[in-house]
């Protein structure tokens, strides 16, 4: 305790640089524990469950040269050969993939003719298979039987009278827990679609928007637009791409192939998401070391600035411990000032992104453990310099005064 008066008189001589030092840590703590919100919002998307097989999947779709090419005999075509190779699990069809970023979504009701208060959800066409084919988890009602499944044209204005329907919309529709067997519409409808099944989880089309999760699977196969959905055995995925392209080619060489995996396709989609998390961490790393960077040469200036003072200390009996003990104390008084500074902004700068930006609040527990990893990245600065000037003899103080 007896150090504490000394070292406020130091750093009230060198006022300026110490505040700076401790404005600068304010500023840093403020941006990382915002940026770190940023990161762990992001990473939370990619990494949360999507309902699907992703790492098993292979999808694939064409374009067709002749102008009456003949779609819907050629899918069938396809779906039966492709469905007999060896490695395929199952195979399907759909107008959209989930975790693609392109889809199609519309407004859904329980009372028919409503036009107010839609409940948002994406849909997809399917087969029977597209269930065991995305690997998703019924965990109510049924499957669609193949006498169910409906040919679409592109001028076709059939509406179905059954549908399957994911949880999360099944509990937005009917928060009660009693949707199975329910009637759903499209807006403006008055024709219901029965809902026959339930499937646990599906992210949908575009994972980061308001709808996903809540999805829709219509009994249909449309013309026009199509993605073969193929399940791969595990670890065979892989190698079923490659011969899911070369029979396609083979069977009909009249169009244009695109085979890729669904997590190829989930990767693009996140792509922006995973940059932000990058360049943030960039950023975050930059900034620490810009502060241990300051604290090391603010700390080895003043070492060289009282030499004197130290090398007379040490001829009065102080040992290398106090020393060092020293101007760590005084880093870390500033480096406290620093980080109280950077709590109150921290918060203060959070609000406005919120208000503007819509990010996520910060939590407290955040801007703590950022606030800790800060002060340890500043006792760990100055420590080297604390040491060196430990080892400042009183000889070498005199000597250079």
């Amino acid at each position: 305790m007896l150090e504490l008066r000394p070292i406020l008189s130091a750093l009230w001589r060198h006022k300026i640089s110490a505040l700076l030092i401790a404005l600068q840590l304010g500023l840093t703590l403020a941006i990382v524990s915002n940026a770190m919100v940023v990161i762990q919002e992001r990473l939370h998307n990619i990494n949360r469950p999507t309902g699907v097989a992703e790492q098993d999947i292979v999808t694939a779709n064409f374009m067709a040269i002749p102008k009456d090419y003949d779609m819907q005999h050629a899918f069938r075509l396809d779906l039966d050969m492709i469905r007999a190779l060896p490695g395929v699990a199952a195979a399907s069809i759909s107008n959209h993939l989930p975790l693609s970023g392109s889809g199609s979504s519309s407004g859904f009701y329980t009372q028919p003719n409503q036009e107010v208060g839609a409940t948002g959800a994406n849909y997809f066409t399917a087969d029977e298979q597209l269930i065991d084919a995305l690997g998703m988890k019924l965990i109510a009602g049924r499957n669609f039987r193949a006498n169910e499944i409906r040919e679409m044209s592109p001028s076709s204005n059939w509406r179905p009278d059954i549908a399957i329907v994911t949880q999360k919309l099944a509990d937005a529709l009917y928060p009660e827990g009693d949707a199975l067997g329910k009637p759903v519409y499209f807006g403006g409808a008055d024709q219901p679609m029965e809902i026959i099944g339930i499937v646990e989880r599906n992210l949908g089309s575009w994972p980061n928007s308001q709808v996903a999760g809540r999805g829709v699977f219509f009994p249909a196969i449309q013309e026009r637009w199509h993605y073969y959905i193929i399940r791969a055995e595990k670890g065979q995925r892989d190698e079923v791409m490659k011969l899911v392209e070369e029979k396609l080619a083979e069977r009909d060489n009249q169009r244009v192939i695109t085979v890729r995996t669904l997590e190829d396709r989930k990767s693009r989609y996140y792509a922006g998401d995973n940059t932000m998390i990058n360049v943030l961490g960039g950023v975050v790393g930059l900034l620490t070391f810009i502060v241990a960077l300051g604290i090391v040469g603010l700390t080895v200036f003043w070492i060289t600035q009282r030499q004197k003072q130290i090398g007379v200390r040490r001829a009065l009996g102080a040992t290398r411990t106090a020393i060092s003990r020293y101007f760590l104390l005084e880093n870390l008084m500033i480096a406290a000032t620093g980080i109280l500074l950077g709590v109150a902004a921290a918060q203060i700068f959070n609000q406005f992104l919120a208000s503007e930006f819509g990010q996520p609040a910060l939590p407290l527990s955040t801007t703590v453990v950022c606030a800790f990893i800060l002060l340890a990245v500043s006792v760990a600065a100055a420590l080297v310099p604390a040491l060196r000037a430990a080892n400042i003899s009183p000889a070498m103080a005199t000597r250079s005064v």
